[in-house]
Order: structure tokens, then C-alpha cells, then sequence
């Protein structure tokens, strides 16, 4: 199931990847455009998993921990959502049934294939390979006005 934690995790962290200094939360949720108590319980997370480090103050803010290149986006996808991709069911079966004695354990089997796929596919790309694919596939930075 699918919470929306890791895509603003990324784009988060892409922010930071291109940041000379660290980032106060309200310009990070300004770009993501999500609310900045939210982002905060985010960004935790990710200090938590030690990909970010937080600093209080007036030149406080976020900043990675390690450079971009080093950042795997498997680790950011565990780090936010470590119940994985693939939620039980909120249903308790019939085990006298002979499908719902063993439906949690089977579909346990194949949630846990899928999200060992996602993980490997998610550790071949790193922070800083989404942050330049983003510049790239975003807007223009306008040209400077020249004066006249």
C-alpha cells in the first residue's frame, strides 16, 4: 500500500543533494508543496536511518549525511516505509475454511517477493542519479535579466 512518505522523501532529499548549505524545513515543504509539520515526521525518519543530519538553530536545517552518489533509493524506500509495498489483510480468515487456513502465509510469501524485487530494482538508482534526472526533466532555470 502505497502512503506517498517515499516519493516526498526523494524529492526531499534531491532538494539536498543540490543545497550548498543546509535547508530549513519550511523551504523544502514549500517545494514539495506539502505541509511542513508532515515533512518534519518525514525528515525524522530519514535522520533516524542516518541518510539526513538535523541542525537546530538560527543556521540550522537539513543537510545529507553522505553525498547523494552514496544514498541508495532502496534505503530511503525502507526508511519511510518499512511495512513494505504490499499491506495484509485487515481480515482475520475463517481457519476452519480450507483457503483461509492458509491465505496469510501464502500471500505473506508473495508480499515479501515483491518487496525484495522493489528493493533490488530501488538499489540500482541513488539519490543523486533522481536529483539529475529531475533537473533534467524539469524547467529551465529563467535566464538572468540583463540590465540595459
Amino acid at each position: 500500500m502505497s502512503s506517498g512518505r517515499f516519493a516526498i522523501a526523494t524529492h526531499a532529499l534531491a532538494l539536498l543533494a543540490q543545497a550548498d548549505e543546509s535547508c530549513a524545513s519550511d523551504a523544502l515543504s514549500a517545494s514539495i508543496n506539502t505541509n511542513p509539520a508532515f515533512l518534519r515526521r518525514i525528515l525524522a525518519r530519514l535522520s533516524q536511518a542516518g541518510l539526513i543530519e538535523a541542525r537546530e538553530g538560527r543556521s540550522g536545517g537539513y543537510r545529507l549525511a553522505r553525498p547523494a552518489k552514496k544514498i541508495r533509493l532502496s534505503e530511503v524506500y525502507a526508511a519511510v516505509e518499512p511495512e513494505g509495498a504490499i499491506a495484509p489483510s485487515p481480515c482475520e480468515p475463517n481457519a476452519r475454511c480450507p483457503i483461509g487456513s492458509g491465505i496469510q502465509r501464502a500471500f505473506d510469501e508473495v508480499a515479501e517477493a515483491a518487496n525484495a524485487g522493489l528493493l533490488r530494482g530501488l538499489a540500482q538508482k541513488t539519490v543523486a542519479d533522481i536529483a539529475l534526472r529531475a533537473q533534467h526533466l524539469g524547467r529551465p532555470a529563467p535566464a538572468p535579466v540583463k540590465a540595459g
